[in-house]
């Protein structure tokens, strides 16, 4: 999961714990990012995005 550091809808805190309770889930905060983080910071979440796909198994 991907929280903004300045998203006052769903802090920090909020999505931590959203997270914790998905087995095996990741979670990273984005600097310097609100509520809206693809529209206002897309490199970083596309660099979570690439990086969480890249840490999957590869397909048989």
């Amino acid at each position: 999961m991907l929280a903004g550091e300045e998203d006052s809808h769903f802090p920090v805190h909020m999505v931590r714990k959203m997270a914790d309770a998905i087995e095996g889930g990741t979670f990273r905060v984005l600097q310097h990012t609100a509520h809206l983080a693809a529209r206002e910071n897309p490199e970083g979440v596309n660099a979570e995005i690439d990086a969480f796909l890249a840490a999957l198994p590869a397909a048989a």
